[in-house]
């Protein structure tokens, strides 16, 4: 994935790569939160940034973008009086690692990709989710709370109902959260989608990741992984016949998912408590996503909460409609709030201005994407990831997320390291 020039950058490369997606938190003595791996990683990116004197980056319209949504957090820390308030200041640091992220791709890879490294990490994805799944080795008890926390109502719930029954199992993974994990092999898939020139392990690996993004029972998710499957057909431009091949086998993989009751069976074989239990579950385990064909999925107390939360929150936006409530994080520890519309999110915390910052970071590469969209794959790529996110974010917080967000901006710097021949100006401009 990137240039075998540099030694250094290929080793940069690997522990980011693994470490974001692989390593759990890291719990310090003496601190109230959470580390992240990569945490330790900036400086040595900041550090290559002032080494190399990469200012010229602060020219491109995108890194301008950061630039004014540090501005406007600032701002909304003093307008709204919370300088003392430590825990909104990390998200001015936040914005900061993505922009160092973004900055630092941009200037170390290729424009020619190895998948190697991907293939690697993503096979170690696959074998840690398949151990927390069918919970192999005692896995969810020993390993699963370094990544999600021991008192994880996701954890504590796994494959049961609220009353303590067998239910739906949503897989966690690394991400400890079944929304964000189908997130992150949706990412994953990117680089396995059907083509044109379709590769024997490509295929088999963009059906492995299919069966563990739909292990995840991410409804909106879901949604995102059908658009982006049409609009990928829509640009690579196949024949009708391979489409209807592809599209085949893609329905077969989701039928045997959700319909076969021997996949539901082995789901639970480690844990049903009775053949009872498990013959009253058989037609109920695989369905929770299904829920958005018979509309019961909007009908649920999940959604009717989302929707009062938001409009709660769209009313008291008005009241600070430039700035917004500042970040306000601890408001939202101390009421256990879980807010899952990003672009509400941004608008009750940043206003007006900042939620134009967050619409900038998807729309401000489009112009750039379709420069180049029909002669690389990373274009398509990027499109298809921005995809994702924006539709993720209308029932979850993907660019919020720590892990998500500088995935997302690691392959935004990619993506902006193209040279386009025909504009060699492009870049300087978007």
């Amino acid at each position: 994935m990137m240039s075998k020039k540099i030694s250094f950058t290929i080793i940069l490369y690997i522990i980011f790569c693994f470490t974001a997606v692989l390593a759990p938190p890291i719990v310090l003595p003496y601190f109230s939160f959470k580390f992240q791996f990569i945490d330790f990683l900036m400086p040595f990116f900041a550090g290559i940034i002032i080494y190399k004197k990469w200012f010229k980056n602060w020219n491109l319209m995108y890194v301008k973008n950061f630039l004014f949504l540090i501005s406007v957090i600032c701002l909304s820390i003093i307008v709204n009086k919370q300088w003392f308030v430590i825990n909104d200041w990390f998200e001015i640091y936040k914005v900061i690692k993505w922009l160092l992220v973004f900055v630092v791709f941009k200037e170390l890879c290729g424009q020619k990709m190895n998948t190697t490294i991907i293939d690697i990490i993503f096979v170690c994805l696959l074998i840690f989710n398949f151990l927390h799944y069918y919970n192999l080795f005692n896995f969810n008890e020993t390993v699963m709370p370094l990544y999600c926390g021991a008192d994880s109502k996701h954890l504590a719930f796994f494959g049961l109902n609220s009353i303590g029954l067998p239910s739906t199992k949503r897989m966690l993974g690394t991400m400890g959260n079944p929304n964000n994990n189908a997130i992150l092999f949706l990412f994953f898939m990117l680089f396995y989608l059907p083509k044109e020139r379709w590769k024997n392990k490509d295929t088999c690996f963009f059906v492995l990741c299919l069966i563990a993004f739909l292990a995840c029972q991410s409804r909106t998710s879901l949604v995102a992984f059908i658009v982006i499957i049409i609009v990928n057909f829509v640009i690579i431009r196949v024949k009708w016949t391979k489409i209807l091949l592809h599209s085949g086998l893609i329905i077969v993989v989701m039928v045997c998912f959700f319909f076969t009751p021997e996949i539901t069976f082995f789901s639970h074989l480690t844990s049903q408590p009775s053949s009872q239990s498990l013959s009253q579950s058989l037609f109920h385990i695989e369905n929770y996503s299904l829920t958005l064909l018979d509309g019961t999925a909007l009908e649920s107390y999940s959604w009717t909460f989302r929707l009062e939360l938001w409009k709660q929150f769209l009313d008291q936006f008005f009241n600070h409609p430039i700035l917004g409530h500042a970040p306000q994080k601890n408001y939202f520890y101390e009421h256990r709030l879980y807010f899952e519309n990003e672009y509400v999110l941004f608008l009750w915390r940043y206003g007006i201005l900042g939620f134009i910052s967050l619409i900038g970071f998807y729309l401000i590469p489009v112009k750039r994407i379709f420069k180049t969209i029909r002669s690389s794959e990373i274009s398509k790529n990027t499109l298809l990831l921005i995809m994702i996110f924006a539709i993720c974010g209308l029932a979850n917080v993907p660019l919020s997320n720590t892990i998500l967000s500088l995935l997302f901006f690691s392959y935004l710097g990619i993506f902006y390291s193209q040279k386009i021949e025909n504009d060699g100006n492009m870049a300087q401009n978007y």
